[in-house]
């Protein structure tokens, strides 16, 4: 890093995130102290893009035509935003959709040529890695389980005394188990079932998962930070978005959920704190948590807005070459 920044003279770091829900612009301004740098963000954008969209109705991993015309346009706007600032230099980062679908190169040249720069994809191992230098870097927080909740996958990480001791990546998230589960948003009788057994067999092979039992869970992704925005609301705050730290009880969580179960899309959309993009798929990336929370006796639940975007920064910033 101090090769990339002393080097060239940057003064901003450009990270674009591909999700398998949505696409993130993420402006940084580089500063120096001492012999180390830090990063601030000075700017965030978010496209919902649906990268991820159809790859769960079938075997058949692939991008769409129309999903990757959506995340191209969306770049071509987040272009004209970050060339409006100097000394910059622009790095990609993608996650499940990229990773899992047979058709990735295809878009990742398509972001070379329009950018200059090479997705680096990462692994289900990399991101739950670096969620973990995200939430620790960010965060007072010695004994957790970290669990993010994106679109295409899952990651689940141990962290004991500040250390990563175990992690996961688990190919489902909530835009792929709602296209499983979730006919139009909703969720049958029969399909809870299926997804309550779906899930619990998922958590049944992960044995440390035991010694997660009475955490603080962190959790991550769009889905969560709904739910945050929504309990805000009913507490009265009216900063919404200021999640980063924010504690909420399990209890309040479950019942978030009940009331989110017996809402159609329309009324969901309704609903103050809920991001209208995620209406139709935040029950699928409630449910496996709500077993989760079960499972392991949680009782508190801390978000966090520092995810795996922020712990590659970290890890950029604080490199030694």
């Amino acid at each position: 890093m101090k090769e990339i920044v002393g080097g060239m003279g940057l003064k901003n770091l450009v990270v674009l995130d591909f999700g398998s829900n949505s696409v993130r612009l993420s402006i940084n301004k580089i500063q120096k102290l001492g012999s180390k740098y830090k990063f601030t963000e000075i700017k965030r954008l978010k496209e919902t893009t649906r990268l991820a969209e159809g790859m769960g109705k079938s075997n058949q991993k692939e991008l769409s035509h129309a999903a990757i015309k959506r995340t191209v346009n969306a770049i071509k706007y987040f272009k004209r935003i970050y060339q409006e600032y100097s000394d910059y230099r622009v790095f990609s980062i993608a996650t499940a959709a990229v990773r899992e679908a047979s058709n990735s190169q295809i878009f990742i040249d398509e972001v070379l040529a329009l950018t200059g720069s090479r997705i680096r994809v990462l692994s289900g191992k990399d991101e739950a890695y670096y969620d973990y230098l995200g939430v620790t870097s960010t965060l007072n927080i010695k004994d957790c389980l970290i669990v993010d909740m994106g679109g295409g996958s899952v990651e689940l990480a141990l962290v004991k005394n500040t250390n990563l001791k175990e992690s996961i990546s688990l190919p489902y998230g909530a835009v792929s188990l709602s296209e499983k589960f979730c006919q139009s948003g909703l969720i049958s009788i029969q399909n809870m079932e299926k997804f309550k057994q779906f899930s619990n067999k998922l958590f049944d092979n992960l044995l440390w998962l035991e010694q997660a039992k009475l955490l603080p869970v962190v959790l991550l992704g769009g889905c969560n930070r709904t739910v945050a925005r929504i309990n805000r609301v009913e507490k009265g705050f009216n900063d919404l978005d200021n999640i980063h730290g924010y504690e909420l009880a399990v209890g309040d969580f479950k019942k978030i959920y009940e009331r989110l179960l017996g809402c159609s899309i329309k009324e969901r959309m309704n609903i103050a704190g809920m991001e209208e993009a995620r209406a139709d798929i935040i029950l699928a990336g409630m449910t496996p948590l709500e077993l989760l929370f079960e499972r392991l006796n949680s009782t508190k639940i801390i978000f966090s807005e520092s995810g795996a975007r922020e712990g590659f920064l970290y890890q950029l910033v604080n490199e030694k070459s």
